[in-house]
């Protein structure tokens, strides 16, 4: 692993949780069900690599030395967890690797494949870069959704395309221009700032 600091949101009955200790991570489970995390306590009351946190993921203070994410997010809750991991990319997040829906997954991974994407992803990718894992399909979960899923990773990017000093500017930029474009990719967008720079 990048980091053996790993944040898991939604951990459950700790099945990663275990699988996550077991590959020598240290843990800070999130649970936001009172009883599922009186569970995990019990569960791991015996292991000090795992630290038990009852409340709502978006509530957590992310940590400030480097870590790893792992969730599986309520689909309604998918585009909260991604702004709060990755509208700041001056933090200390090395990787985060989610389940999300299906089409959340391959429109991000478009801005890896150098394809058209949309104005939120356009201001993410100077920092961070996309890769669509396998489908899973939604008969895998119980009870299923209504739409497949599939593993989207997230990794710092080094070198980063922009200084993290330049966000401000470039989300701006972004705001300003982006209907002129909309089909445009990521370099274009960091190509197209940088020249406003030069200028």
């Amino acid at each position: 692993m990048p980091t053996d600091h790993v944040v898991e949101f939604g951990a459950g009955t700790g099945t990663l949780t275990a699988a996550l200790v077991d590959r020598g991570a240290r843990v800070f489970a999130i649970e936001i069900d009172a009883s599922l995390a009186v569970g995990l306590v019990h569960r791991f009351s015996e292991v000090r690599a795992v630290a038990v946190f009852e409340c709502d993921g978006l509530e957590f203070p992310l940590p400030s030395t480097p870590y790893r994410v792992v969730a599986n997010p309520p689909f309604n809750r998918t585009s909260a967890i991604l702004h709060k991991l990755l509208d700041h990319p001056g933090g200390s997040l090395v990787r985060a690797d989610l389940v999300v829906q299906w089409q959340v997954a391959r429109d991000l991974a478009q801005a890896h494949d150098k394809m058209s994407i949309d104005l939120v992803a356009a201001s993410w990718v100077p920092w961070w870069t996309f890769r669509r894992a396998r489908r899973l399909p939604a008969k895998l979960f119980r009870p299923p959704p209504s739409v497949d899923a599939a593993v989207l990773s997230i990794t710092r990017r080094d070198p980063e395309l922009l200084p993290k000093e330049l966000v401000p500017q470039f989300r701006q930029f972004l705001r300003a221009h982006f209907a002129t474009s909309p089909r445009a990719d990521a370099d274009y967008w960091v190509d197209r700032f940088q020249a406003t720079l030069r200028a």
